[in-house]
């Protein structure tokens, strides 16, 4: 169907919110694009699950969304690099929201419940019970953010007054979607004027803030999936993003975040960015600690425990490191479920293992950086920022499972401790910055060369003891451990990064290698069939693009290729073997061998 404009309004659920400019999000003007980037846990994954410390930080291999609005009144999802196109009606969306309205209050403040969401999703989006690879997931939470999104809009035509039931609410819809494809721009009621229940408004003017969810979305990947970089992650994070904006309940984007004009949201908006993708993401992994929602939405680097606040790392020292896919997928939640096997059997063990992996990622904190906001604490580091500490989390007490715990326990707690958490991570400066972890643009005290070795030797015995222990959790593969012993032969200790059972492991370098030894590294690596990268490390989070991104200019990814891994674009070898080379066009310095 063709393209037809609409625009971006402000949050319904703020009075004071004032009225963002419309935004046209028809072909002719270019879309809507957000991208988010991937992470790697540099240490204390599976032990965070559980309430302990956990250090991650953001990688420039990013993931990114097109989304257009559709007038033919269809919802359109198409993930090339999956193989996934699909289609529904948008009238199927609009009734669920309407019912989902009219049973039950929306929770502003949280993500919308995954008990109640997910059952009316997996029935809408088509997908089975028993369906849990990739694709099917990636689906069911594109429809969980959709049916979210629908529900809050109904209930705000509801409480505007405006109550649309069965065909009036359809034949509303179709007025709107006519006025759209007739290049109409429909501009709701001010919050304000909302809020006041105005009756005479029309149902054709209150089914206007539901037009932009007949969408047409695109998501395109510069890493591969299943191999602990965050894609899950960043897919959730662009796509809560992208619906969130063009449905109006968080404005345009409105802060620089890099040199190249992109921007990023206000606080506020990231908060509830980050809470919706921590949701859809444990509907993806089972269960999901929040960590990979933070890093993906604010970027940067930061330590997480969950229940208290996420601290972000300033003073990085000048390290490089070194990325390498074992290009073994492994499935996150299948890995989760073998810890907590483990911990059954043998609770009192495996509660060792996690206390010393905790003393690892708070030992490996202080190494990195002083977390922001510290100089009003006590000696321990803990408390918020106002003198304030959220509690512990109780996780896994009593041998409860995983499947009772609602995913907001996972997250940060709201309030002022959430609020000075964020200030002071958003404000660690990391956007744009000279924080990566292979920019030489270090600022940590004594940053000489013989401090910098120390830090390195430092974190690269952290890094040996960290994997051992997750070996010991059960989540190691053969192939990461003959990574392991490559580099170990060149005194570099790299750790499996993320759920392991495969995936991805990373290493810090050493600060005086000569680009000789890392060419020789890389091509050791290379001929084993591994890729590698040198991503920058601590980037900024996600963001809305000033213009069209490359990589969607580029042709669409062969399926027929071997390996069994999902390959995004962007994931090539270093040796330029891959059959998405052409990706080198768009490549990052960060793509050390492109």
């Amino acid at each position: 169907g063709a393209d037809s404009p609409s625009s971006a309004r402000p949050p319904l659920s703020s009075s004071s919110a004032q009225p963002s400019p419309m935004r046209n999000l028809s072909s002719a003007s270019g879309g809507l694009y957000v991208s988010a980037p991937g992470k790697i846990i540099l240490f204390g994954e599976h032990a965070v699950v559980y309430g302990r410390t956990a250090i991650a930080g953001s990688i420039d291999l990013r993931t990114y969304v097109s989304l257009f609005t559709s007038a033919d009144g269809r919802i359109y999802l198409s993930l090339p690099d999956l193989g996934v196109e699909k289609t529904w009606m948008l009238k199927d969306l609009l009734k669920a929201g309407e019912r989902l309205a009219a049973e039950y209050p929306v929770d502003e403040s949280q993500a919308p419940s995954l008990e109640l969401l997910v059952p009316l999703a997996r029935k809408l989006s088509g997908s089975c019970e028993d369906q849990c690879g990739v694709q099917h997931l990636a689906i069911l939470a594109f429809w969980y953010v959709l049916l979210g999104v629908a529900h809050r809009k109904s209930a705000a035509i509801l409480k505007a007054g405006g109550v649309l039931a069965g065909e009036d609410y359809l034949q509303a819809m179709a007025v709107t979607l006519t006025n759209c494809s007739a290049r109409k721009m429909v501009q709701p009621a001010a919050p304000a004027a909302a809020a006041s229940g105005g009756g005479d408004e029309s149902a054709a003017d209150a089914a206007a803030s539901m037009d932009l969810l007949a969408v047409k979305t695109t998501v395109r990947f510069e890493l591969p999936s299943c191999v602990g970089l965050g894609s899950s992650g960043a897919f959730c994070v662009c796509i809560v993003t992208a619906l969130l904006q063009s449905s109006g309940l968080i404005p345009p984007a409105s802060i620089v975040a890099d040199a190249e004009g992109n921007m990023t949201w206000e606080e506020d908006h990231l908060d509830t960015i980050r809470k919706w993708s921590a949701a859809a993401e444990s509907l993806i992994h089972g269960r999901a600690s929040g960590l990979d929602a933070a890093v993906c939405t604010y970027g940067g680097v930061a330590t997480f425990k969950p229940g208290t606040r996420i601290e972000h790392l300033k003073n990085l020292p000048d390290l490089r490191v070194i990325l390498v896919n074992s290009k073994v997928e492994r499935n996150t939640s299948r890995m989760v479920q073998t810890v907590k096997g483990l911990m059954k059997r043998f609770p009192e063990v495996v509660d060792g293992v996690f206390h010393s992996i905790d003393a690892i990622s708070r030992e490996a904190a202080g190494i990195l950086g002083k977390a922001a906001g510290n100089d009003h604490e006590g000696e321990n580091g803990e408390g918020g920022g106002d003198g304030t500490s959220a509690p512990p989390t109780p996780l896994l007490n009593g041998g409860g499972t995983t499947a009772e715990l609602d995913h907001r326990s996972l997250q940060p707690h709201s309030g002022s401790v959430r609020s000075a958490s964020l200030s002071s991570y958003i404000a660690g400066g990391k956007r744009d910055s000279c924080a990566s972890a292979i920019s030489g643009c270090s600022t940590a005290a004594g940053g000489g060369s013989g401090s910098t070795s120390d830090t390195f030797a430092k974190l690269n015995e952290l890094c040996r003891m960290n994997n051992q222990l997750l070996i010991a959790l059960g989540v190691g593969h053969p192939k990461v451990d003959q990574i392991c012993t490559l580099l170990a032969r060149y005194g570099i200790h790299p750790k499996m990064t993320g759920a392991g059972g495969g995936g991805s492991v990373f290493a810090f370098l050493k600060p005086d290698i000569s680009n000789t030894l890392l060419d020789m590294i890389t091509s050791e690596l290379v001929k084993l069939g591994y890729d590698v990268w040198q991503p920058p490390l601590g980037g900024p989070g996600v963001v809305e693009h000033s213009r069209r991104p490359a990589l969607f200019s580029l042709p669409l990814p062969s399926r027929d290729g071997g390996g069994g891994s999902h390959a995004g674009v962007g994931a090539t070898s270093s040796g330029g073997s891959s059959a998405h080379s052409a990706t080198s066009a768009l490549s990052t310095p960060s793509l050390h061998h492109k």
